[in-house]
């Protein structure tokens, strides 16, 4: 036991003192906007305000490392009391994430430090290790993870940590991170039918519509910056399989078989006409139970791969309809196209998981099952949207139908033209993308 002590003595000691070299490449990045929302929890903690935990559940590859190092260079800025620890390298070295917590208090001695843990999914413990520190009502934790379901359903954590998601990269973020353009936006203006701001918003993003299927295609993930489009192909497929073979494992207890089929259910949902397949017709293709597929689908979502839109209406419809699956960032899609060779057929499909991906952020979504009805039904603040997105087809007749069916307050079309009139807003599927 002492000889274990003294080499995470030494680590926490190197650590500490490496951490600066470390994050070196973080400190010229600019930084997500959701870092600010965080930067403001750091200084409510370092002004007196009361402890707190913060967990920071995510898709992989969507920059939590990179934020806690730029939380960490901020903090380090207003106090010493800061530490980063990476639980999947205590793994490891053999240590675990109590034990790593308990040394650093012990050999620094703080105060009321701030607690930057990375990964935390890699200790067995975690949800109990962060419930027992957080009832200390001494420490900021500010912890992340990259499997959404090990983090929301932490029965010790549910009442006590503060969830806020690392969602991927939306287009105005994608060009502000880089190209240094633009800040953040607003789809208030849609909602509101308020034509002036929304051509305000078009004047201002003119210059980078260009981007908008670059963006669709490789510019949801932020590490896709510095490489050629293929190469992110071919990382964002390694990372697709990295989920799968992972982190599935953590959300349901899959066995060899079932992932690899896990895989093909993915490619058979990635392409353009994929949504017409019944579970029933994937059940066949794969060779999988229907109960199979059903409760790989659900992992999928809780891993944060799929996003599962319902059908609108009472729940007996709701079970007889299944949901409509969407790819949470657009560029999971695009991967699984190339590798199969039709992304130049997914232009639609990659801008509709935007749509969805957008519309969830801010309200409650749904879609119409009913042969001719909405892509998506949008509730914010009790007023009712029906959304339709197409490229190239006039849809106002149908939002129009739809509109009456649902009892709708207003329409919103996503294709190619811009107008509105008293209920019906269209607009171009690129000022769409960079509201926000």
């Amino acid at each position: 036991m002492v000889r274990v002590v003294i080499q995470l003595d030494d680590y926490l000691v190197k650590l500490a003192a490496d951490l600066p070299r470390r994050f070196e490449y973080a400190r010229g990045l600019r930084r997500r906007f959701i870092f600010e929302e965080l930067q403001g929890k750091v200084n409510s903690f370092m002004g007196g305000g009361r402890c707190a935990t913060v967990l920071l559940p995510g898709l992989r590859a969507t920059g939590k490392t990179t934020l806690l190092g730029q939380l960490y260079f901020y903090t380090h800025s207003l106090s010493s009391e800061v530490i980063y620890l990476p639980v999947d390298e205590l793994k490891l070295l053999g240590f675990t994430l109590i034990e790593a917590v308990e040394r650093y208090l012990e050999i620094f001695r703080p105060e009321r430090p701030v607690l930057l843990l990375d990964e935390v999914q890699y200790d067995e413990k975690w949800p109990l290790t962060l419930k027992v520190l957080n009832d200390r009502k001494q420490f900021l934790i500010i912890a992340t993870g990259s499997s959404a379901l090990n983090l929301k359903e932490s029965p010790d954590l549910a009442r006590r940590a503060e969830h806020i998601h690392v969602h991927p990269l939306t287009f105005r973020e994608y060009l502000y991170l880089s190209e240094g353009v633009l800040g953040k936006g607003s789809l208030k203006p849609l909602l509101d039918f308020d034509v002036e701001l929304i051509e305000r918003s078009m004047a201002e993003s003119a210059p980078y519509l260009w981007k908008a299927e670059e963006y669709l295609r490789t510019g949801s993930l932020p590490f896709s910056f510095d490489r050629k489009e293929p190469e992110v192909y071919e990382a964002v497929f390694t990372l697709i399989e990295r989920m799968i073979y992972r982190d599935l494992p953590q959300v349901k207890g899959f066995d060899s078989q079932t992932l690899e089929k896990t895989l093909k259910l993915l490619f058979l949902l990635a392409n353009p006409k994929g949504e017409r397949f019944s579970y029933e017709r994937l059940s066949k293709i794969l060779g999988m139970a229907k109960g199979t597929v059903i409760s790989t689908i659900n992992a999928l979502i809780k891993a944060g791969i799929l996003v599962e839109i319902p059908s609108i209406g009472g729940m007996t419809k709701k079970v007889k309809k299944g949901p409509k699956l969407k790819f949470l960032a657009p560029t999971l899609r695009a991967a699984l196209l190339y590798k199969s060779g039709e992304l130049e057929k997914g232009l639609s499909a990659l801008l509709e998981d935007a749509v969805a991906f957008y519309l969830s952020k801010i309200g409650k979504l749904e879609y119409e099952p009913e042969k001719g009805g909405a892509d998506f039904v949008l509730t914010v603040d009790g007023r009712k949207y029906v959304v339709e997105v197409g490229l190239g087809k006039d849809r106002v007749t149908q939002v129009r139908r739809s509109m009456e069916r649902v009892s709708a307050d207003g329409g919103i079309v996503i294709g190619e033209k811009f107008y509105a009139n008293d209920d019906i807003l269209s607009i171009p599927w690129r000022r769409f993308l960079v509201l926000i």
